[in-house]
């Protein structure tokens, strides 16, 4: 029961994934530097590819989008985020590490490139699917935000409720403005619960750093309420925002679509506004667009009257996430491992 308890703020015994280059490969084209959600990577003196030595201890999600956005096949990214016990303990949830995909069931026995042709088109763009944040900045005709949007329109939903409501933005000045209210607004977040070396992006943080004891203290309340946002791989996701003026929210996208709720939506809005968008971001997809996930749209949602005036939103409807939309700049889309399936059969 102890173990529940234990280790809530940055858990000490955690494994990472580690980033490897092929210095003879890599071109220093920082393509992997721009795609990292979590800016762990930098180039050194020589146009290298490098972990920055920052934050990586602890913020390392593991997407491979690095990896994935590599014109060259220079990188690989080998383990798995471990935790080995207390609060976050996962080490026992997973079996035998990431494996591409294999829905022919061949066991790792043939490459996805060797069968591909045998797959949907469905489930082609379901396994290249990457989120991108490299965007051209070519503007996206109407006509496709519309089609990607009646993609969503037709999601299924509890009760046939259709919670939802779109705003669609490609005005890149309410975009950029949108972008400056989200930064400042998390801005609180990681001070409250990180220790202040890991904070200044200017400074290189203190791998030794601790967080206080008052913020050891908000870090197990807020753990009981909303576990999902004090994860250590979200506040470095979020100090990566909060405290570089450089970085993007919406990574400069040409197109951004904030998707509202109607709070009082049959069972689970929630999720049914994550399929109404899971069906934009496949349609994107397959059209030649990029799309990314941004849920720190919410932090817009603390300003009622920007909300309410500029994006036209009103009760019933509350702001859940947006999606960036534009064309990709250069190859992101392709195949990555995952954690292998978490299935108990029963026939």
């Amino acid at each position: 029961m102890l173990e529940k308890h234990k280790h809530i703020s940055f858990p000490p015994k955690t494994d990472f994934p580690v980033f490897q280059v092929d210095d003879e490969k890599c071109i220093g084209c920082g393509r992997c530097v721009n795609s990292c959600p979590i800016q762990l990577l930098m180039l050194n003196s020589d146009k290298k590819a490098r972990p920055n030595e920052r934050y990586d201890h602890f913020r390392c999600i593991c997407c491979q989008n690095c990896a994935a956005s590599c014109p060259n096949d220079a990188i690989t990214i080998q383990g798995d985020y471990r935790v080995r016990e207390g609060f976050w303990k996962n080490d026992n949830l997973f079996e035998g590490g990431k494996t591409f995909p294999d829905p022919l069931y061949f066991r790792n026995g043939a490459k996805y490139e060797d069968y591909e042709d045998q797959l949907t088109e469905t489930e082609k763009v379901i396994y290249n699917r990457r989120s991108i944040r490299l965007y051209k900045k070519k503007k996206v005709p109407k006509e496709l935000v519309h089609r990607v949007i009646e993609a969503g329109r037709f999601a299924p939903s509890a009760g046939n409720n259709q919670p939802w409501k779109f705003v669609a933005i490609t005005n890149p000045d309410v975009i950029e403005e949108i972008d400056q209210i989200c930064k400042k607004r998390v801005k609180l977040f990681p001070q409250m619960l990180m220790p202040r070396p890991w904070v200044d992006k200017q400074v290189p943080g203190d791998k030794n750093a601790k967080p206080k004891k008052w913020q050891k203290t908000l870090h197990y309340l807020l753990s009981r309420k909303t576990p999902g946002d004090v994860d250590q791989r979200v506040l470095g996701g979020i100090n990566t925002i909060s405290s570089d003026p450089e970085y993007r929210t919406f990574f400069r996208a040409p197109a951004l679509i904030i998707l509202a709720k109607d709070v009082r939506g049959i069972g689970s809005p929630d999720l049914d506004l994550g399929i109404c968008g899971q069906n934009m971001v496949l349609a994107a997809h397959s059209l030649g667009l990029g799309t990314c996930w941004v849920s720190l749209i919410k932090g817009l949602t603390w300003d009622h009257g920007y909300v309410r005036k500029v994006l036209g939103l009103e009760y019933p409807f509350k702001i859940l996430t947006s999606l960036t939309l534009g064309y990709p700049a250069g190859q992101v889309d392709n195949i990555v491992a995952r954690e292998r399936q978490r299935v108990n059969w029963i026939e």
